[in-house]
């Protein structure tokens, strides 16, 4: 069987049409071309000469001589499988391409034969399928940004060079910062390793400058990646700050002013709030740790408090912006504790700031869960408001108290929150504490609000477990011990010297957290206090104990009264001084 292509089945399909219509090959030249120049082409068409016949040569014969589809699809049917794939192909998907090559060749040559000018095409069109198959290894190669690839082979079909050339630059340099930023990442793994590693040796303040060593190698490529960096560093030494005996949340707060002035954030509102109040919650506890600086700390705190609550926010954001007015209230009330001339109009605006979101709370289910911590927060406020303004409402302001934290135990208990509802036992224990402080100790009422503050201090307890929230399972520890020691003063024996026992293993739990390298004032604290109530057991013990508490008694008061002296405290020294000398001899 010989084979036949479709250039020569359409061919004779040509000569057959023509000489139906009874036309000679010049006058079909007229009439396809208006000219007979092309009338060796007709000529070579009809012989065969062409396998595959551009279709901008053959279109307007195909006219003149009414061809149809079906008759084309009969030509294409009949032929054997072509051989120039390229020349399809770029028929296919270059028509834009080849159009204008053929009309230059034709321009340049305008004598050239049909078969040169088919030579032509197909070696165009296999240069463009080259060139095609080397753009589309790119991406394979060089893993590039596959769009602009895209476009580029789009660009390159339609024959637009220069668009080609320029896309390919883009991914050129696309390419070299990918390439870049691969370096940079392991660069600054490396550097933040060096900062875990100066971590756990002790030292945050060296792993800091390696922190931010790390997140600066990012700055001059990719600004997002670099607050993204920062970022993952702030939360993790947040979290493990909180759960630390040895917190570094001022680490925190430094990486996070790094952030807040990245154009990145200062250009988003969002971002800016959510960045203000992070550094704000980091500076809020740098000052709770009780390092010098505290009152300078919780004024930065303040100060980021009220950028982050300034953000008003969407609808959905009610959450967010809660949050935001809740950290700027328990700033406030952290600064108000500190004293001084500015307590009260703290305590003031925070108690403004906590109904304020209370009540906007209460029109948006989506965020009843906030609400336990909001009542919390008021309800310490109260609290507080009673107990350093004497002359203000005192009912009032305690009633006040008493359904915010209960409205918080309520809501936490729907919701499961654990910790809000430790929180609000704790807070509801120093309440019914200071009531009974206020009555007098041996009437039966009195007695029972003790046991129920006891009672709410060991609720809160179970929630906080020292190994998960050290300092605030120590500050309850410490204020449960004092009022085990009021309560064993009206209970006789054998109870008095079982609540004394309680109050020391409270106060042994809180100098364990509070060590006298950094809180030698709470350290010294807790130990005046133990060596009070081991003075207290001395008269209730018989004479072989009496001597081993009295020396445990002294130890702890001598040690007390030499750090009180250390740290400037020279009034609480004189204290325990008198103490030891009231102390019995022998």
């Amino acid at each position: 069987m010989v084979d036949h292509t479709f250039g020569q089945a359409l061919g004779q399909l040509i000569l057959r049409k023509r000489k139906g219509l009874g036309l000679t090959q010049t006058q079909l030249s007229e009439d396809a071309y208006n000219s007979t120049a092309k009338t060796r082409r007709i000529s070579e068409l009809e012989s065969g000469l062409v396998a595959n016949p551009h279709p901008k040569t053959i279109d307007p014969i195909i006219s003149v001589l009414k061809i149809t589809d079906a008759e084309i699809q009969q030509c294409v049917t009949s032929s054997t499988k072509a051989e120039f794939t390229e020349l399809d192909r770029a028929y296919r998907e270059a028509r834009n391409l080849i159009d204008a090559v053929a009309l230059q060749f034709e321009i340049s040559k305008p004598n050239a034969t049909l078969a040169e000018l088919d030579d032509f095409l197909r070696a165009k069109a296999a240069e463009w399928a080259a060139l095609r198959d080397r753009i589309a290894a790119i991406e394979l190669d060089a893993q590039v940004n596959e769009a602009i690839l895209q476009r580029a082979l789009s660009a390159l079909a339609e024959g637009n060079f220069e668009e080609v050339d320029t896309l390919l630059a883009d991914a050129e340099s696309d390419y070299q910062d990918q390439r870049t930023m691969i370096e940079v990442r392991k660069q600054a793994k490396i550097r933040i390793t060096r900062g875990d590693s100066r971590f756990l040796a002790g030292d945050p303040t060296g792993a800091l400058a390696h922190y931010k060593t790390a997140s600066e190698f990012f700055r001059a490529f990719d600004e997002r990646e670099m607050a993204g960096v920062i970022n993952e560093l702030a939360h993790r030494v947040y979290e493990n700050s909180r759960q630390s005996l040895r917190p570094a949340f001022f680490v925190t707060a430094r990486l996070m002013e790094v952030l807040i002035e990245l154009d990145c954030v200062t250009s988003e509102p969002r971002l800016l709030g959510e960045a203000s109040y992070r550094l704000s919650l980091a500076y809020r506890n740098e000052g709770l740790s009780e390092l010098d600086g505290a009152s300078a700390a919780l004024g930065k705190a303040i100060s980021y408090a009220r950028a982050a609550a300034s953000y008003t926010g969407h609808v959905d954001e009610v959450s967010l912006t809660a949050s935001m007015s809740i950290n700027l209230a328990n700033c406030l009330m952290d600064r108000a504790k500190l004293g001084g001339t500015a307590e009260v109009d703290d305590a003031k605006e925070a108690i403004e700031v906590l109904v304020s979101t209370r009540e906007k709370l209460g029109s948006f289910s989506s965020a009843r869960n906030l609400l336990a911590h909001t009542c919390n927060s008021l309800g310490a406020a109260y609290r507080f408001l009673r107990n350093i303004n004497p002359s203000a409402a005192s009912s009032f302001i305690l009633d006040n108290a008493v359904d915010a934290f209960y409205e918080s135990i309520s809501i936490a208990e729907e919701f499961s929150d654990a910790e809000n509802w430790g929180a609000a036992k704790a807070n509801v224990g120093a309440m019914l504490a200071e009531l009974a402080s206020e009555g007098d100790p041996n009437d039966y009422k009195t007695h029972f609000l003790r046991i129920r503050a006891i009672s709410e201090y060991q609720a809160a307890l179970e929630t906080f477990p020292m190994a998960a929230f050290p300092f605030r399972a120590a500050d309850i520890h410490a204020a449960m011990a004092d009022l085990l020691v009021v309560h064993s003063g009206v209970m006789d024996q054998p109870f008095s010297d079982h609540y004394l026992l309680r109050a020391l293993a409270s106060l042994e739990s809180a100098t364990v957290v509070y060590s006298r390298e950094l809180y030698p004032k709470r350290w010294a604290d807790a130990r005046a206090r133990t060596g009070s109530i081991l003075a207290l057991r001395v008269s209730d013990q018989g004479n072989a104990v009496k001597t081993e508490t009295l020396n445990a008694a002294l130890k702890k008061l001598k040690e007390a009264a030499e750090v009180y002296s250390e740290i400037g405290e020279d009034e609480l020294s004189e204290v325990c001084q008198r103490k030891i000398s009231s102390l019995p001899r022998g």
